[in-house]
């Protein structure tokens, strides 16, 4: 049984164990910028998987499947400083494994340590950090690729798709490997000579699954930060500048404004931040770990941590042009309306 370790920042742990080659290659490639291991007593996530040779049943195990393909079943003991999931799955469970519990049990072990992990995409650049936050489909990963693809050379990638806010205010990267998607391609052309021919395969391959379903099948392709933003190193502190949500709206360059209601923005990142925990939420529920108190307790928790981060950290809106508006010049007034933010 091989057993790999993982730590972020000093504050959170987690350990996969596993005999599965696939497995520990996936967990060492998503989290390798966090590789690490040490004696100190830290919250942790210990997940110990399985690959199933034929049933996945097993008892006092909670069988699911997810788009078809992806079935496993598991087994979850949650406390405040530490979750355990055992779990037996096919080969297509593991990334989904780790979307809808490992990476879920990190955040929850965060909020209750007082460390908010939030969901967004994030930039730093002379140890300041520009966050960029908002819903689905809203331009996170798009805005943080044309900054980082067309903007100055001195931006470092700081997270991909959450980040820690700990008290200071100080943000953290929350580093895994990126997700591609084949739109993404059209924003930064650069990207495809990154790729193998078989990664730029199955992104197409991807983007026309993810066109048929409507948006409702999306797999991404995983990539390393280094490998994508070579010669960014990712930045893995700074002071956060500002926390930008984005809009879409009818402009013809992009516009930085104020927040206009504060309670209103704190309300939208907490129901953005629980709807990327719907499927754990439900998982957890299907096998009883998780009651409606213990909800409504982590609720309250990562609430008290969205507003006291709104309080310590400038609040933006960033209105991008819902028409189409080619990438450089996209790109070009993104910086030029985050320049009076200083980072």
């Amino acid at each position: 049984m091989t057993q790999l370790t993982f730590e972020f920042h000093g504050k959170l742990r987690l350990c996969v164990e596993s005999e599965d080659a696939l497995a520990l290659d996936f967990f060492a490639s998503e989290y390798g910028l966090h590789a690490a291991a040490s004696d100190a007593d830290l919250p942790t996530v210990w997940l110990h998987f399985e690959r199933s040779k034929g049933g996945i049943s097993r008892p006092g195990y909670t069988t699911h499947t997810h788009k078809v393909l992806a079935r496993w079943a598991y087994r979850v003991r949650l406390t405040l400083r530490r979750i355990e999931i055992e779990a037996v799955g096919n080969r297509f469970s593991i990334p989904m494994i780790h979307h809808m519990l490992v990476h879920p049990s990190l955040r929850f072990l965060a909020a209750n340590q007082g460390l908010l992990m939030l969901h967004a995409g994030a930039v730093a650049r002379n140890g300041r950090s520009i966050l960029f936050s908002g819903r689905g489909g809203a331009g996170k990963t798009t805005t943080t690729s044309l900054l980082l693809a067309y903007g100055q050379p001195t931006w470092q990638v700081h997270a991909d798709d959450y980040v820690f806010i700990a008290d200071g205010p100080l943000s953290l990267g929350y580093w895994t490997r990126a997700h591609l998607y084949r739109d993404l391609l059209r924003w930064v052309p650069e990207v495809a000579g990154r790729l193998s021919s078989g990664e730029r395969l199955r992104l197409e391959v991807l983007g026309r699954v993810r066109a048929w379903s409507r948006e409702r099948i999306k797999w991404p392709v995983r990539m390393a930060l280094t490998r994508l933003w070579t010669g960014r190193a990712p930045a893995a502190q700074a002071c956060p500048a500002a926390l930008v949500l984005l809009r879409r709206g009818a402009v013809d360059v992009p516009v930085l404004r104020p927040a206009e209601n504060v309670a209103e923005a704190v309300q939208e990142l907490l129901e953005m931040n629980f709807y990327e925990a719907r499927h754990y939420i439900r998982l957890l529920s299907k096998q009883g770990v998780l009651d409606e108190a213990g909800l409504s307790d982590w609720r309250a928790a990562e609430a008290a941590l969205m507003e006291r981060a709104v309080m310590q950290i400038p609040l933006r809106v960033l209105l991008l042009p819902e028409k189409q508006v080619e990438a450089y010049a996209l790109a070009k007034g993104v910086a030029e309306a985050l320049n009076e933010v200083g980072a």
